[in-house]
């Protein structure tokens, strides 16, 4: 059977650094890591939800699952952050009109010039039930913009930006435009009947229709992807160092023993894409 999402996974395993063709049979294999995950966090939820009296779940309980890896926390934050924005910035677009994106992003992180002397632009901003400000009776339910500076410019925010320099760094530049593209790649987006019928949610449990969390999972899946192909990569290279080869070729024919290479031998130097027998994806798998 296909996976549901097979073209969103490839081009998630893309952004992680696997540029090669990947086998139909090691996508579904992923989509299956995935969906387990998904479900497990699903009924978490709804057990969650099920000890306050609630029939269905919310954002938090969610989040809350995650609530000690600190750097997804942020990531997270700040995704919600930025959509609360553009919520906030399409709710004034109808009222006074368009706003380019691009005058947006400069406005965010300076001050208009026409803005009063000394006053903040307030943006929304992320609360969780769990942080230290939710223990005081008064909240401060707005952002400025330095302070969204701030959380953009976070450790988790920092890393992940070296993580994709250092991913697109010996890119081409075909290879480096297919990457932007598929950088919006998602299992949710425009996708919410199919994914809810792949992973069961309303069956297994329900979440509240205004929440964003199909959002939430959609991203916190992408994550998953990039994460588990990350892993297998640096899997597929231990093994390669390990065999005393350069590159993760596998196999003893002829011309690897002699050194000599036939009409349809492969080019010298390229690596294997990760596959769904190979060690580096089944050691992953093992320790999801």
């Amino acid at each position: 059977m296909e996976p549901k999402f097979k073209q969103e996974i490839q081009q998630m395993m893309y952004i992680a650094g696997e540029t090669q063709e990947v086998s139909v049979q090691t996508t579904k294999l992923i989509e299956e890591i995935i969906r387990d995950q998904v479900v497990h966090m699903l009924r978490i939820a709804n057990d969650l939800a099920a000890r306050r009296g609630s029939r269905v779940f919310s954002n938090n309980d969610l989040i809350f699952q995650v609530r000690h890896d600190k750097a997804r926390v942020e990531r997270l934050r700040i995704f919600l952050t930025w959509k609360a924005i553009r919520r906030t910035v399409k709710d004034s677009d109808e009222k006074e009109g368009f706003v380019d994106e691009a005058d947006l992003e400069e406005n965010v992180v300076a001050p208009a010039d026409d803005a009063p002397a000394g006053g903040k632009t307030k943006l929304p901003t992320v609360t969780l039930p769990w942080d230290a400000a939710s223990y005081f009776s008064e909240q401060v339910t707005e952002a400025s913009q330095e302070d969204l500076v701030e959380i953009t410019s976070n450790e988790a925010a920092l890393e992940k930006l070296r993580r994709n320099d250092e991913r697109t760094r010996d890119m081409t530049v075909a290879e480096y435009a297919t990457w932007s593209e598929y950088r919006h790649a998602s299992l949710t987006y425009r996708k919410a009947k199919r994914f809810r019928e792949w992973c069961g949610l309303g069956v297994i449990a329900e979440n509240k229709p205004n929440d964003d969390v199909m959002d939430i999972l959609g991203f916190l899946t992408s994550e998953m992807v990039q994460k588990l192909t990350a892993q297998a990569l640096k899997v597929q290279k231990q093994e390669a160092l390990r065999l005393g080869e350069e590159t993760a070729m596998t196999g003893e024919d002829r011309g690897s023993k002699t050194g000599l290479g036939g009409l349809f031998a492969e080019p010298e130097g390229l690596r294997k894409p990760v596959d769904k027998f190979s060690t580096s994806l089944l050691a992953v798998a093992d320790d999801t």
